[in-house]
């Protein structure tokens, strides 16, 4: 038996270790209120078909706003007390307003004939803003780029090298941009077969288009990019149509065959007759204040926008983003349980699911640029998009998520998520999408870089991309509960251990735009 003078330094020691093993265990307890039940309840609520894939400004949209905050509501979460900013409704939803640009704003006319939207041609953006007329078109010889000739506001004609609509924009895309580059009026992309490529990107290029209202009240619109090159897509009639009196060109094109360029007189205009109208979008607040460090501020965020329905068929997002959406009130509970057993964090959390995701951060962006509590007070972001499914890569792996962003703005806050990781939950961590050369660009594409290019340390947590992406198909028969669960534990334990250590995360990275 160890005598009683020499005990003392034993138990300075363990002293210390006892109080952290009792951290760890609280932690732990309330890690483990986040169960796949109640992932898979949530879930299959917010990605039924009721709300109508939660369109940004639709009803299923409003829906959805509707059920977070009732959830927040009965998790003991209070509303946001005032004086607030004046964008936020009843202390828990952040308003913001949005310019609908429904497609088809841009007319073609060819031959004297009205080409239908959706039928005779497409497009994705638009650039038109004047109307403009031409009384001739450049059909560019297969696969030839604009050297060696002068198309400065020409009307130009080009068909894609391969006909598989899969390989279409990757095959274009170079080729576009040179002819942008060279000044091009407009490009006309013939289709061999216009129904393939509506089939599989009719649905984003029927989808109307979103822009911030505030950012046109107080920015110029880009008039480059209204006066810019216009891309068009052409079916085989309509080509016909602009190619009347050509038939051998017309059989050459539509074959591959072009084997010159030539130029061919036609009638050709584009006009535009804008159908814009003013939507509302709701960012959804959960503020659980934290104690000593109450000033400073977590925020986690998911997106619980997706791309709405076509006719009867809904695109219901059940991973992109419902995953996360479920994951962030989840977290949440177990928070709020954490504060009322009296182990609430040190430091405030912001759980806010944010709409207009999928019409370009929109949400994001517009708390970015208003936010409800001082930028220089938020300690991170963690995000968290699509952490329901398996991709390709990881198809017969062990459990894994792909980190972003953890350690561009803070090598603390990127160690921090490692050690919750190893300690508690001890998934693969990828990080193949973190490169800086990174050809998806996955770091620019979801919300948490509205915050990162205010300077604030992000995550994104994310499980790659599959083959239901942006699909109907899309369904909460297919997420993996446990997956999802084990993610959501991940995010806990890191904003756990943001939320309560003593010293904030130090910001040691540079600033990064865009590439």
């Amino acid at each position: 038996m160890m005598r009683l003078r020499e005990l003392g330094p034993v138990l300075l020691i363990c002293t210390p270790l006892a109080v952290l093993s009792q951290r760890d265990s609280i932690q732990l307890r309330f890690a483990a209120t986040i169960t796949e039940e109640d992932l898979l309840r949530h879930l299959s609520i917010l990605a039924g078909d009721a709300f109508e894939g939660r369109e940004t400004g639709a009803r299923g949209q409003k829906m959805a706003a509707d059920y977070l905050r009732e959830q927040f509501r009965s998790f003991g979460i209070e509303p946001v007390p005032p004086p607030f900013d004046t964008s936020l409704v009843d202390g828990y939803w952040q308003r913001f307003e949005l310019v609908l640009s429904r497609p088809g704003a841009v007319r073609l006319n060819i031959q004297g004939r009205s080409m239908s939207f959706l039928r005779d041609h497409f497009y994705f953006s638009e650039n038109v803003k004047q109307e403009r007329r031409s009384d001739e078109v450049v059909v560019l010889a297969q696969g030839a780029g604009s050297a060696g000739t002068e198309l400065k506001d020409k009307w130009v004609v080009i068909t894609p090298d391969v006909r598989a609509s899969t390989d279409l924009l990757s095959d274009i895309m170079p080729r576009v941009a040179a002819l942008r580059l060279a000044g091009a009026a407009v490009v006309f992309v013939a289709l061999p077969d216009a129904g393939a490529v509506l089939k599989e990107w009719g649905h984003q290029i029927a989808s109307p288009r979103m822009r911030l209202k505030y950012l046109e009240d107080v920015q110029p619109r880009n008039s480059a990019r209204e006066n810019g090159t216009q891309i068009i897509f052409l079916s085989s009639d309509a080509l016909s149509t602009l190619l009347a009196g050509h038939p051998k060109v017309y059989r050459a094109v539509l074959k591959g065959r072009q084997r010159r360029t030539v130029e061919v007189a036609t009638a050709v205009a584009l006009s535009h007759v804008p159908q814009d109208t003013i939507v509302t979008g709701e960012n959804v607040l959960a503020f659980i204040e934290g104690s000593d460090k109450r000033d400073e501020i977590i925020v986690v965020t998911a997106h619980y926008d997706h791309i709405g329905k076509e006719g009867d068929e809904v695109y219901n997002g059940a991973d992109d983003d419902g995953s996360g959406t479920v994951a962030l009130l989840e977290m949440a509970e177990a928070f709020m349980e954490a504060k009322r057993a009296g182990h609430g964090p040190r430091r405030s959390i912001l759980f806010m699911p944010v709409a207009g995701e999928e019409k370009g951060l929109l949400g994001s962006r517009f708390y970015s640029d208003h936010p409800v509590w001082p930028l220089e007070n938020t300690v991170a972001n963690l995000n968290i998009d699509m952490i329901g499914r398996t991709d390709s890569a990881h198809a017969s792996a062990p459990p894994y998520v792909y980190i972003i962003g953890s350690d561009r703005l803070s090598k603390e806050l990127h160690a921090i998520n490692e050690t919750a990781n190893r300690d508690h939950v001890k998934i693969v961590l990828d990080y193949t999408f973190n490169a800086l050369d990174d050809p998806n660009k996955f770091y620019y594409r979801s919300d948490h870089y509205n915050f990162a290019r205010k300077g604030i340390p992000v995550i994104f947590y994310f499980s790659g991309v599959h083959e239901d992406y942006h699909g109907p198909k899309d369904e909460v028969d297919r997420i993996r509960f446990d997956l999802l669960r084990l993610r959501t534990q991940l995010v806990f334990h890191t904003a756990w251990m943001l939320a309560n250590q003593d010293q904030r995360i130090v910001v040691d990275g540079e600033l990064e735009r865009e590439r």
